[in-house]
């Protein structure tokens, strides 16, 4: 369902973004399509994945639900070739949920958990960016967190600069229209059109990411005009 008749109310009234940044949305630079859907149809396109989710097409939108019972948040992904540098654009309106995350994976990575390389989480009052490669998400980080094993003051400092929180202020009842650029190792993302964050980080830079995953974060966000994208 086309929703971007909705973005200069959307601009004007339902969104103000507390962390400004120099560069505003400008022309498409990634021309080449890989997979888009306006969820017209009645139910999911075969491209899409599923697990542990109850998400389903409704009303011309992607309705992100995780089950009750479930120890992950819903996770809906979509295969990639192997690409280095890419954009994804979604529209999205928070309908219960308090967050979800636009994720990006390299099944064939053994080096992090599940393959992530970085990720982008929203909330109505803040974006942030992650290199999960190299950070959070690194194999021997994540195993000691499991494990229980408290992290030393380095590895604690090195943390921090592999993320970037930045503050926004949307309106959790409207509709909002998210762009996020992968270029080499520096991570981007956009909504409403105005920059929002950024982080640079050599995990980003990963050259074949191969999946990627919207995870929603209890029940429901709203999805809609879902677009991948790379050179």
């Amino acid at each position: 369902m086309n929703r971007y008749f909705l973005f200069a109310a959307s601009l004007a009234c339902s969104c103000t973004l507390l962390i400004h940044f120099s560069s505003p949305l400008q022309a498409e630079p990634f021309e080449t399509i890989l997979f888009k859907d306006d969820f017209s149809g009645s139910k999911l396109k075969k491209e899409w994945g599923s697990w542990k989710s109850e998400s389903v097409v409704r009303d011309g939108v992607l309705v992100g639900i995780t089950p009750t019972d479930a120890d992950h948040p819903s996770v809906n992904t979509i295969k990639l070739p192997p690409v280095s540098d890419l954009e994804v654009s979604v529209s999205f309106k928070f309908a219960g949920s308090k967050r979800f995350n636009v994720m990006f994976r390299d099944l064939d990575y053994k080096g992090s958990h599940a393959g992530h390389i970085c990720h982008v989480g929203v909330t109505a009052n803040a974006i942030m960016l992650y290199d999960g490669k190299t950070g959070q998400f690194r194999k021997d980080i994540r195993d000691k967190r499991k494990a229980g094993i408290k992290l030393d003051a380095e590895t604690r400092e090195m943390l921090k600069t592999k993320m970037s929180t930045n503050k926004i202020a949307l309106d959790p009842e409207e509709w909002h229209d998210l762009v996020i650029r992968i270029e080499g190792d520096m991570i981007k993302a956009w909504i409403d059109g105005e920059q929002v964050g950024e982080l640079k980080s050599e995990g980003i830079a990963h050259s074949s990411k191969s999946n990627m995953n919207i995870t929603t974060v209890d029940r429901e966000v709203h999805y809609d005009n879902f677009a991948i994208k790379t050179r």
